[in-house]
């Protein structure tokens, strides 16, 4: 994984110990964490002030396709080929919950600015909300005839938009 100094494009850092392709990569509001998702069904935690690897989590049963992380840092939300999300937490390196309700593999996820929500696009044609605090599927939001191939939602959780393999794209009210 590179690290670049967008102000005088260069590359600060080339970081390694995934041990495999990466296929996902987040930033921390501050810019202080990153969370990156691998082929090796793997999650690293990297410390991007010393450009160092905090933790690997190993608990993923498939390939990790995609990881967000929370505005604060303290949280990880990654989507799986096991048809599953995995919800991290970064100050204990551990897994919170293990959440359940696709029926293909995750392929995209996000997570609002406030933490609370997470949304979800997979193979399925679904996207998928999940209340972070419970950790609990909220809706099964379905409508687009190919795959989820993106998600993304507001800072304060209302509104969420997907985008598919079929050239769609759908907003939705949350």
């Amino acid at each position: 994984m590179r690290v670049w100094d967008l102000a005088s494009m260069t590359q600060k850092a080339c970081l390694k110990g995934d041990g495999g392709p990466i296929n996902s990569v987040s930033i921390s509001g501050d810019g202080k964490t990153a969370v990156s998702g691998s082929w090796s069904r793997t999650l690293s935690v990297w410390d991007l002030g010393s450009m160092t690897q905090k933790a690997r989590l190993e608990d993923n049963s498939e390939c990790a396709w995609s990881v967000a992380i929370s505005e604060d840092g303290k949280t990880a939300v990654s989507g799986s080929d096991d048809k599953t999300l995995r919800v991290w937490d970064l100050g204990s390196m551990t897994q919170k919950a293990r959440l359940e309700g696709h029926s293909k593999a995750v392929g995209i996820v996000a997570i609002s600015g406030d933490g609370k929500t997470a949304v979800s696009g997979s193979n399925d044609e679904t996207m998928r909300v999940w209340d972070l605090v419970s950790m609990k599927q909220k809706a099964c939001l379905e409508g687009h005839s190919g795959w989820v191939t993106s998600v993304a939602i507001s800072e304060d959780g209302k509104t969420a938009v997907s985008g598919s393999g079929m050239s769609t794209l759908r907003v939705w009210d949350l």
